[in-house]
């Protein structure tokens, strides 16, 4: 089920959808000015890639397809060189880059809003985030069923309500590719993840095995650009395949209430809110980055 974004947060009755549902779909709440700085950024990388695929004599100066859009681009021009995972192996397998496109959507208003909804105005952006480029019929992107917890270390982060944010750059839909989720599932304890895709070189991680699925209803959220995905850190969801002629870009990116366990306490996130203390607030990609220095 999905509803239409009101101005500043959720409503009552979104709120309670989330708490049932494990998730909730929101339709048209991301600007473009939001969402284009990362996209120009991804723009120009598929186009570094393409040049790159050119000099190293893996695709002919004649197959750059520099006329194709973003949705379509990065899937033609892979297709075409000798090796078809070659740009995104070295342009695009490294899913975390701390840019100042990234930066603009991770802090979106609209998208702290809703996420303030659910965990409060003092918001931590969570260090675990990705963005996604899903080549048509390429295996080693599908990301088998699986929870976000089992990603962070558990018994650290169990307690803290983790808020992940699923948006795609292009429509996501069943044939390309879009994620589905077992409704209610986030009810359940963390279920043992010990399925492992068989396809060399994945990069999903573990899963979990159909035998140990928790019974609810298969939902498949198909997502416009400017729509999101809420989902909980325990609610059961996967990517499906791309068999269609997109590439199936997407982001993740995830929030917590700062002080909270993150799971992922080695690594650094930012500050992206917060009334009680206005002075820790990053105010650029570079107050992200310093987190690394």
């Amino acid at each position: 089920m999905s509803t239409q974004h009101d101005q500043g947060g959720l409503t009552e009755e979104q709120k309670q959808q989330f708490q049932d549902d494990g998730f909730l779909h929101i339709r048209n709440l991301l600007s473009n000015q939001a969402l284009q700085p990362l996209i120009d950024e991804l723009t120009k990388k598929v186009d570094d890639g393409t040049q790159a695929a050119v000099k190293a004599g893996v695709l002919d100066p004649s197959n750059t397809y520099d006329d194709e859009p973003f949705e379509t681009r990065l899937g033609m021009v892979s297709s075409a060189c000798a090796d078809p995972n070659w740009i995104w192996s070295n342009y695009f397998r490294d899913q975390k880059i701390r840019t100042a496109g990234m930066f603009t959507l991770r802090t979106a208003p609209e998208l702290l809003d809703v996420v303030g909804s659910l965990i409060g105005q003092e918001i931590f952006a969570h260090p675990q985030f990705n963005y996604r480029a899903k080549l048509p019929n390429q295996d080693i992107t599908v990301i088998p069923w699986h929870q976000d917890l089992a990603y962070l270390i558990p018994e650290e982060a169990g307690d803290t309500l983790v808020v992940n944010v699923w948006l795609p750059l292009v429509k996501a839909y069943e044939e390309n590719g879009c994620m589905q989720l077992i409704r209610g599932s986030h009810r359940f304890n963390l279920i043992n993840h010990n399925y492992q895709e068989p396809t060399p070189g994945h990069t999903g991680g573990k899963g979990i095995s159909e035998a140990e699925l928790p019974h609810g209803d298969i939902v498949t959220a198909e997502l416009d650009v400017g729509d999101v995905l809420l989902t909980t850190e325990r609610v059961v969801h996967r990517g499906l395949p791309n068999r269609g002629k997109t590439v199936r870009w997407s982001v993740d990116t995830r929030y917590s209430q700062i002080g909270l366990p993150t799971g992922r306490a080695h690594v650094p996130g930012f500050v992206a809110r917060s009334v009680k203390n206005p002075e820790s607030v990053a105010m650029s990609h570079h107050d992200w980055n310093r987190q690394f220095a």
